[in-house]
């Protein structure tokens, strides 16, 4: 892997480039990120205790990113790339109303998006 941009807001990583994510403000868990398999990540969320926060990762590549239309598989709690089953991230809903994410698999270089506010 290439050198690594992180930009986190309001929040914190319990390891550099991957492991568990947390709120800054209660410190509750809010997701998940797997070490080696993306190659970008934005997580934007709204935790349940009123704190909106990011986690902006990018390491660089010469790589073509492909924006993907597909749905990320679900695998057990796990998010995966639905081309090569990588898994990517887990997103803990019980502890956030309202999240984002952008995620590009290292593997197939496919790019997938998705916005989710919390059913009410």
């Amino acid at each position: 892997m290439t050198e690594l941009k992180k930009v986190v807001q309001n929040g914190r990583m319990l390891k550099n480039t991957g492991s568990w994510l947390y709120c800054g403000t209660c410190n509750n868990t809010v997701g998940y990120l797997c070490y080696s398999t993306y190659q970008s990540f934005l997580f934007e969320f709204k935790c349940k205790c009123g704190c909106s926060g990011s986690f902006d990762l990018q390491h660089a590549t010469t790589e073509t990113i492909e924006d993907s239309l597909a749905e990320l598989a679900q695998k057990r709690n796990r998010l995966c790339c639905p081309h090569d089953n990588a898994p990517l991230f887990t997103v803990v809903e019980k502890n956030i109303e309202n999240y984002s994410y952008s995620v590009t698999c290292n593997h197939c270089y496919s790019r997938f998006a998705k916005r989710k506010a919390r059913d009410t």
